[in-house]
């Protein structure tokens, strides 16, 4: 038996009518789950996602696991916002790599309250509007009493490397006769004694 609608008995046709279309939207499954998590979230809604988890920058021409990262670590970038760490958050899930050069750690030193930045692109690249967009998302999460006098870009790529190691040995050896340290003869000694005599005779007439 189909449903009752909650309709008072003078309702016009065209509110029976919407009560009848909208009473098939219990049927229809809402995975309000998957649609608050960043991975999961259909690419569609990621747009909105992103406006609900409070993402400060947003790029529509970003790569789609780039944006579902930014949503992820929307969280702790804001729990880390004015650190280090903020700039790595909000650097990292483009694929770049950050190192940090403070004020004190340069040569000559640096101005105190200013740092530099060398940013690893790995394989990925960079255009010129990405390297903008990162400077914004730079000044963005780092600390408001530092300021970023130096920005480098490094290219770094990473390869297999196949290596093997030969080893070829050899002994010279010489061969002698062998010698013994001491020479020890023995014999049995036969004694003798021998004489000889001999006469000479002279006759005279």
């Amino acid at each position: 038996m189909a449903k009752r609608d909650m309709l008072p008995a003078n309702a016009t046709p065209l509110e029976r009518s919407t009560a009848l279309a909208a009473a098939g939207i219990e049927r229809v499954e809402i995975p309000l789950r998957a649609l608050w998590d960043p991975y999961n979230c259909p690419e569609p809604f990621l747009v909105h996602l992103a406006s609900a988890w409070s993402v400060d920058r947003w790029v529509e021409s970003w790569p789609v696991d780039v944006k579902r990262r930014v949503i992820a670590e929307s969280f702790n970038l804001h729990q880390r916002k004015g650190t280090r760490a903020a700039i790595r958050k909000a650097v990292e899930p483009l694929g770049f790599v950050v190192e940090f050069i403070e004020w004190y750690r340069m040569a000559p030193r640096g101005v105190p309250g200013t740092f530099r930045l060398s940013v690893g692109v790995l394989d990925t690249g960079i255009t010129e509007d990405l390297y903008y967009e990162l400077e914004r998302l730079i000044d963005d999460a780092k600390p408001l009493s530092r300021h970023l006098i130096g920005l480098s870009i490094t290219m770094q790529t990473e390869a297999q490397v196949n290596y093997a190691v030969a080893a070829y040995d050899g002994d010279t050896m010489t061969v002698y006769p062998y010698i013994p340290e001491e020479l020890v003869a023995t014999a049995t000694a036969a004694p003798a004694i021998g004489q000889h005599i001999i006469d000479t005779v002279t006759v005279y007439p």
